[in-house]
């Protein structure tokens, strides 16, 4: 009965060592500071003042529906990503820059959605469509982040200090998915013209990294992006008559091989000579389509519905449940009975379930090299 007693007890104290190791309460990062498109926003978009936003669909319900009960300014029906991840870090729920009035000594999130990570006028001079026409682009988030720098430093370190952002984390979200969209479905141009904008991407992203750690980043988190060719919306708008041009999940290979792989291979390698440049950088590389691909593979695994694996939750009908006419927040469009269930939110984003678990991911591996929890060492 004693031996008993004290196995329990030190499994309680087991326990309680590894909350304190694996959570918030090793505050291991003072602020989460943080970029990107719609993967990453926390309600810039929605927050946005501009006449050609008046109609923004994440503005309206079911928006939000699973965790906040309304629409959050976030493209799901709950948290994202960087949610989760600032919840393990015991920090906050990252504010978006846009938002009057907000705290933002522990974090500021700088992500648009919809921001392509080229510029707005390159783009448009390139004759891209962009669904969403306002400077939001990755360097336009890195001049408000510049322009905001000052306010950002902690425990009234001069904002010229190399230590000025220590212990902050810096995640750079997803870049790249907007612009081959744009210049795919609303610019009607071919794949091999998407392909051949995946060096400037990359380069773009590569060189705002390096932007971060000249102004004083030491923690970052470099995001892929998702698998293209898997989306509801490529799925249902750039459809194939070869039932060879699908792989044995149903998703478009051409898109995931040319585009998305693509793009992840350049990136990742981009991040070891950034590395190995900056070796007091510590620099991880996170994955958004490695987990999209697992939760395909073995969606029972996850608690996903295998039979509609590529299917939105959130639409109007269709394809894919991907209606032009009615997307998910306007009228026509409703949400699926279990959220939880599905992979695909609308036609574009995860749902909370599938974020969580690339948060978990991201945080402990394997979608991370090396893990969030593993960067301070």
């Amino acid at each position: 009965m004693k031996l008993a007693v004290a196995a329990l007890c030190f499994l309680l104290l087991l326990l309680s060592c590894l909350r304190t190791a694996y959570s918030g309460e090793q505050k291991l990062f003072t602020s989460i500071i943080s970029f990107g498109d719609s993967y990453a926003d926390t309600g810039n978009l929605a927050g946005w003042e501009d006449p050609i936003l008046e109609s923004v669909n994440l503005r309206n319900p079911p928006y939000g529906e699973t965790f906040f009960g309304h629409p959050s300014g976030r493209a799901t029906n709950g948290r994202i990503v960087l949610d989760f991840i600032a919840d393990a870090l015991g920090l906050p729920f990252v504010p978006p820059v846009l938002a009057k009035g907000q705290n933002i000594s522990m974090g500021v999130n700088f992500a648009v959605a919809g921001a392509p990570a080229l510029n707005l006028t390159y783009l448009e001079g390139q004759n891209i469509t962009l669904e969403i026409p306002i400077n939001s682009s990755l360097n336009d988030q890195l001049r408000w982040f510049e322009k905001l720098k000052p306010s950002l430093c902690s425990n009234n370190k001069a904002p010229g200090s190399s230590d000025c952002f220590g212990e902050s984390l810096f995640v750079m979200g997803q870049f790249g998915g907007n612009d081959y969209l744009n210049i795919l479905i609303n610019s009607n141009m071919t794949l091999e013209q998407a392909r051949s904008y995946v060096p400037e991407i990359v380069s773009t992203i590569s060189n705002g990294v390096e932007r971060l750690i000249h102004h004083g980043a030491k923690y970052i988190v470099v995001a892929d992006i998702i698998p293209i060719g898997c989306l509801p919306i490529t799925l249902a708008m750039l459809p194939s008559r070869s039932a060879a041009d699908y792989d044995r999940h149903g998703c478009l290979k051409s898109f995931n091989a040319v585009l998305s792989r693509h793009q992840n291979a350049l990136l990742r390698r981009r991040v070891e000579a950034l590395r190995k440049r900056y070796p007091h950088a510590k620099i991880a590389f996170a994955e958004h389509y490695r987990p999209v691909v697992a939760f395909l593979q073995d969606p029972d695994r996850f608690g996903f519905n295998s039979s509609t694996t590529l299917v939105s939750c959130c639409g109007g009908g269709g394809p894919y449940n991907q209606n032009w006419e009615a997307p998910c927040g306007k009228p026509g469009a409703t949400a699926c009975a279990a959220p939880s269930k599905a992979i695909y939110w609308d036609d574009v984003h995860l749902t909370e379930s599938a974020y969580s678990y690339i948060a978990q991911g991201w945080l402990h591996g394997p979608y991370a090299d090396p893990p969030i929890l593993h960067l301070v060492n």
